[in-house]
């Protein structure tokens, strides 16, 4: 996460659960007793569950410091819904594993594709109240449009 930043970390980790889970629909065995389906879902696992320990720290670091508690409490119920569905998908594997592992891919795939509208938070200081967070969203729009008004001035000079 140091060297690719949160936002990157997060949407390798859910793309990266999504295609190991469409992998684990090929039907085939690995010697006498592991099976595709069997080491690419535990593979999926440990991507999500890299993903979920890693979300915590990406939710603290978007807060401000006068909302950090509270929003850090609305996550942690979230995860808490997520765990007491997570029993269930046993239920939903033993019913259908196609319909089970198709619905993990797409769920973490739509994870992913939303990590891409988080902003990056490498190299930025944590902001202490909602006024710093509204300054970095315009600090970081007028700083690209400023960067590439200089460099249309640079290649009109040149």
């Amino acid at each position: 996460m140091e060297y690719l930043g949160r936002k990157i970390t997060h949407v390798l980790m859910f793309l990266g659960a999504s295609a190991t889970f469409l992998v684990a629909l090929i039907p085939y065995k690995i010697g006498g007793t592991f099976t595709v389906e069997m080491l690419s879902c535990l593979i999926g696992s440990m991507f999500i569950a890299g993903g979920f320990g890693s979300i915590y720290l990406y939710s603290v670091e978007l807060a401000p410091t006068s909302h950090r508690g509270k929003i850090l409490g609305y996550c942690s119920f979230a995860a808490r819904i997520g765990s007491f569905c997570g029993p269930q998908a046993t239920l939903m594997f033993n019913w259908s594993k196609t319909g089970t592992l198709i619905t993990f891919a797409i769920l973490a795939g739509i994870a992913g594709i939303v990590c891409f509208r988080l902003p990056d938070t490498r190299g930025i200081p944590i902001p202490n109240t909602a006024e710093d967070v509204q300054k970095r969203k315009e600090g970081v729009l007028s700083s690209i449009t400023l960067s590439h008004v200089a460099k249309n001035k640079s290649a009109i000079k040149a």
